[in-house]
């Protein structure tokens, strides 16, 4: 007798790549046909505990019947956004005493990364079954859209009982027991919660330049062509891919007062809910001081309602327009801004997109990102040894911002004198990382106006000899040796010899974000 494999489901063996150690995961489920629901709900906390979402971060409630089901995820989402350590029944404002399937008897505080709702619908005599089916789709369709957290789709729609049980790996028949769906729900919950991306918000005045140095950074274009750009209107959300598939989740919000006063108020639960960062951008030369500080400190205390975890970074941004000693009025303007925070941690950074003070900023903003950073700076570190370099320093191909450096960095310094050292050595400008970022965009733009490719470059001087090459599919390697012995064809024979792992390192960390 011959097997049939179906190639239907969900690739489980790509799923299981995803760490669900941190996640929070709500499931509601209807109660008819309660052998079946038992059954798929079994194999759903299966699943979430075998791809790491701990036991207690699971939080179950049942709900009459699957029409309900919409109504009671919405519920289920909003109640976890305000409450913490309350019954699964007082999370939705409903009474679950009916329900001998198995319950969390509480939660912890935070609210839901993903929500699977499990239902099952046989068809009978009558329209029953379309008219609850179609509702149903649409109805959770529209709850994750409109609260932007996921939604697992756990709806069983036979044609028999005979369907359903194989659909919930208990079947009777001569197919055999079938395949539990459940575990497809719970893997696609953590696949999609691990996905669904926290903002990093974009925020200030408008006219601070907030979307020019967007556009420099991302979008590689010069400065000089900042100028056509015109104002933010409202929110505008960018995925923008960094480093392959790390995928950072910007939003540009517009500062005209309209715009921020709404953010604050009604669209104050949505704007600030689960921010990964908060960059904050003051025009140096503004002149409503009062008004900026009132709107920086609203969105401050908003922030730490709501995404009290977030990271915070204010750029005092046009620093090219101040006139007389830029370093005393950054400093003064720094102070001013940490005293206002409270008690708010907060990074401030002097830029300007004239030179590499944007490119310094937004380096050790990003590197906060990436999840396995200190590993590459150790793994350079170790090449850097190995091919006796003075310097080795890893960059984003398409952005150019430093990733990571052989050398120490002080991630929270935010000098704004140039000459500063980064590393103790006085001879070396504390800049150099990103001067040389701000260099090769313009060369790279400038290859690209001549419709040639920038690939590499070297440099034999007196002092050293540098080499920038492609180290990774997404990533540049600069190496800097001060010994004249040795060779560019040395170095460039280091870098590929380096490269397999260095894609190894990159997809971990593509795997952990």
């Amino acid at each position: 007798m011959s097997t049939v494999t179906s190639i239907k489901g969900i690739d489980l063996s790509y799923s299981s790549s995803f760490d669900g150690s941190s996640l929070r995961i709500g499931i509601v489920h209807a109660r008819w046909n309660a052998p079946i629901i038992e059954a798929l709900l079994q194999g759903t906390r299966d699943k979430l505990v075998q791809c790491g979402v701990k036991s207690q971060n699971i939080v179950v409630q049942s709900v009459p019947g699957s029409f309900e089901l919409p109504f009671a995820t919405k519920k289920m989402i909003a109640g976890s956004h305000v409450q913490a350590n309350v019954g699964t029944a007082d999370l939705m404002g409903m009474v679950d005493s009916t329900s001998s399937l198995p319950t969390e008897v509480s939660i912890p505080s935070g609210s839901f990364d993903a929500v699977i709702a499990i239902g099952v619908l046989i068809k009978g005599a009558t329209m029953h079954f379309e008219y609850i089916s179609e509702a149903v789709t649409h109805g959770l369709m529209n709850v994750q859209l409109e609260s932007g957290v996921p939604v697992i789709f756990g709806v069983l729609t036979a044609l028999n009982e005979e369907q359903a049980l194989e659909r919930a790996g208990i079947g009777k028949g001569a197919n055999g027991k079938g395949h539990n769906h459940g575990e497809d729900w719970g893997a696609a919950a953590v696949e999609m919660a691990s996905n669904n991306l926290a903002p990093v918000l974009l925020m200030g005045k408008s006219g601070s330049g907030k979307t020019s140095m967007r556009s420099v950074i991302f979008s590689n274009n010069p400065a000089n062509l900042t100028s056509r750009l015109g104002a933010t209107i409202d929110v505008e959300q960018n995925h923008v891919r960094f480093l392959g598939d790390l995928i950072l989740n910007l939003w540009d919000c517009g500062g005209q007062e309209t715009f921020m006063d709404h953010y604050l108020t009604s669209q104050r639960s949505t704007i600030f809910r689960q921010v990964g960062v908060l960059i904050y951008v003051f025009d140096v030369e503004s002149r409503d001081r009062e008004m900026d500080l009132k709107y920086y400190q609203e969105c401050l205390q908003s922030l730490k309602t709501f995404s009290p975890d977030a990271g915070v970074f204010v750029l005092v941004h046009k620093m090219d327009l101040v006139r007389g000693d830029k370093v005393t009025v950054f400093n003064k303007k720094k102070l001013e801004l940490e005293e206002a925070a409270n008690d708010i941690p907060v990074t401030v950074f002097g830029t300007s997109i004239w030179d590499e003070s944007l490119y310094r900023a937004w380096s050790r903003i990003v590197h906060n990102l990436i999840p396995n950073a200190p590993v590459l700076a150790k793994h350079l570190a170790i090449f850097g040894e190995a091919c006796s370099a003075r310097e080795v320093v890893l960059f984003e191909r398409t952005t150019f911002l430093v990733i990571a450096s052989s050398a120490s960095i002080d991630q929270s310094s935010t000098d704004l004198s140039s000459g500063t050292p980064a590393d103790g050595h006085s001879s070396m400008l504390g800049t150099r990382y990103e001067r040389t970022s701000e260099l090769i965009k313009s060369f790279k733009h400038s290859c690209s106006r001549s419709r040639a490719e920038f690939q590499s470059l070297e440099m034999e001087l007196p002092g050293y000899t540098a080499v920038l090459d492609e180290l990774t599919r997404n990533t540049y390697i600069m190496v800097i040796v001060h010994d004249p012995t040795i060779e560019t064809a040395a170095i460039r024979m280091n870098i590929a010899l380096a490269r397999p792992k260095f894609e190894e390192l990159q997809a971990d960390n593509n795997n952990v974000a």
